[in-house]
């Protein structure tokens, strides 16, 4: 997220008010506090401000959610005129409050449905030299391959319709993720799962065969 200068410290005093109620439970007071901040961001430039400021300090649900009254009305329309402009941070948070954002059905429709693997890997694209970007894409494909495997040697979760192509895709993954993976972080479960899309591949073909 780009930098910006200047605070606004009626909503930094209002935000101490809104983590004092919340860590007491005080959910009541709480969202008074949050109706209250939204009241003091009106404009996008002030909710840039204010999300550059605080999102970091912002406490996570039991779902890694922030609040989501805070999330709708200053954080995603901040992130969305970022996307907009192809800034890798706003993909980046997008894909790290993916939990908020896939809750709202009509703002997940404004980023047209993506994963938050979609948003990692569009952050990485634009910047391939991050670190950070691409721990957060390959840790991202790393789960979405972990559940795509978690049900071996039963099976593994493709479109058995189309297995060829599907399983061609799931190779093509599991490739991108080994060159990603730089530091051989995931390599002991990769070659697990390129040994299971091995043998998952010719199971398949015999079935078809007989």
């Amino acid at each position: 997220m780009p930098q910006t200068n200047g605070r606004i410290p009626q909503t930094d005093d209002l935000l101490d008010e809104f983590l004092k109620f919340d860590a007491l439970g005080l959910k009541k007071e709480a969202k008074q506090i949050v109706l209250a901040i939204i009241d003091t961001v009106p404009s996008l430039d002030a909710k840039t401000v204010w999300t550059q400021n605080n999102l970091d300090r912002l406490p996570l649900n039991c779902s890694s959610q922030i609040r989501h009254e805070i999330y709708e009305s200053i954080v995603f329309p901040v992130l969305k005129a970022e996307f907009s402009r192809d800034e890798p941070d706003a993909s980046y948070l997008l894909g790290k409050h993916w939990q908020n954002l896939v809750t709202m059905r009509s703002l997940s429709e404004q980023m047209d449905h993506r994963s938050a693997t979609d948003f990692f890997r569009i952050a990485f694209e634009l910047e391939p030299s991050s670190v950070r970007y691409r721990h957060a894409y390959l840790t991202s494909l790393i789960n979405d391959l972990d559940f795509t495997f978690h049900e071996w040697p039963t099976g593994i979760l493709i479109d058995h319709t189309n297995w060829q192509e599907d399983m061609q895709r799931l190779k093509e993954k599991l490739s991108l993720a080994d060159s990603l993976d730089k530091d051989g972080r995931f390599s002991a479960d990769l070659a697990v799962w390129v040994e299971a899309s091995q043998q998952y591949e010719t199971r398949l073909a015999e079935q078809r065969r007989s």
